[in-house]
Formats: C-alpha cells, structure tokens, sequence
C-alpha cells in the first residue's frame, strides 16, 4: 500500500533533482536562461498579453572584429615558427593586393597564407581617410590581445605597438611571431 502511495511522490522529487543537476547556479537564478529545446519551445510559444504567440529571440554571435567606419580595423596573426629575422622597426603601408603580397613574402612561411587571408579581408573595411599598415610586433609564446594595437607617427613614419602578454610560464619549443595590422589616419595636407 505505501509505495503506490509514494511512486507518485518519488517521480517528482527524481524530476526536480535531475532538473536541478543540470542548471548552474546563474542559470537557476534566471528561469529565462533555460537553453533545453523543449524550455525554449515552450517560451516561445508562450502567449503575449495580445493573445498571439511572441517569438523569443534568437542570441546573434558575436563577430570578432566588427569592421565598422568610426572605427580603425585592426587585427593580429600570429604563427609557430615564422619567426624571421629581427621584429620591425616601422609599418609598412598596405593600399592594395599587390603591397600585401610583396609585404607577405618577407614572412615565414606559417605565417604568410593566414596574414595574406587576415590583411586582404580587413583592406576591404578601412574607413575613408585611412591607412591599413602592418609589423611585426611579437615573438614568444603566446599571442598578444589585439585591442592593444596603438600606432604612432613621426616624420612620416608609422609605428605600430602591442602590449607583450601577460607571462604565463609557458613554455614553447617554438616562438610564435605576431604581425600587427591597424588602419591610421592620413595626414591631411
């Protein structure tokens, strides 16, 4: 007589803690953050004060670098093994395929493919009155964070920096060489 007493008892108190168990502590916080399929279905379906179903909506990725006209492009390739010769002193100055090309033969051979891919994609969304540059900036073990990219200019000259990253005490058999590209404003006059 007992267990069928405490079948329908046990069932839900097994539900509520397999439910439980797969929420982090965020997400059981906020019951809008439920991303199972039949969760989402049913918020979705979910009728608005109007009566008719409100579609949620669906949380768009992020780009990873929004090219936009306000703001200078910039990006950072970076490969095991490029390293070259010695890190450069100034920019070089990328207007079209051609000065990308000829600035591409001058790297390692595992970084030329992806510079050339990375430079030729961001030459296409440099805001009017700028410049697309390039330089090596890095060699160690890891990469360095792009939004750290700064230029200077003096004399006519373009240089490009990046903040060295944060020491992590890896250590790597093989260096990574890191080119920095940043689009700079052009002087008028």
């Amino acid at each position: 007589m007992y267990p069928k007493r405490l079948l329908p008892l046990a069932v839900a108190a097994t539900a509520l803690l397999v439910t439980a168990c797969g929420t982090s502590s965020e997400d059981a916080s906020d019951p809008g953050s439920s991303t199972s399929p039949s969760a989402s279905a049913s918020e979705s379906a979910s009728p608005s004060p109007s009566g008719t179903p409100k579609p949620k909506p669906k949380p768009q990725p992020e780009p990873s670098r929004p090219p936009s006209s306000e703001k200078p492009v910039r990006g950072l390739v970076s490969a095991g093994g490029a390293a070259k010769g010695a890190l450069e002193k100034t920019a070089t100055e990328l207007t079209d395929q051609a000065a990308i090309e000829k600035y591409a033969a001058g790297l390692g051979d595992s970084l030329r493919a992806p510079f050339t891919t990375e430079a030729t994609t961001l030459l296409r969304h440099v805001p009017a009155g700028e410049r697309l540059y390039a330089q090596t900036v890095y060699d160690g073990c890891d990469q360095p964070d792009e939004s750290t990219i700064t230029a200077t200019s003096s004399g006519g000259e373009v240089v490009l920096k990046v903040a060295p990253p944060k020491s992590t005490k890896i250590q790597c058999l093989v260096a990574e060489r890191s080119v920095a590209l940043l689009s700079v404003e052009v002087p008028v006059g």
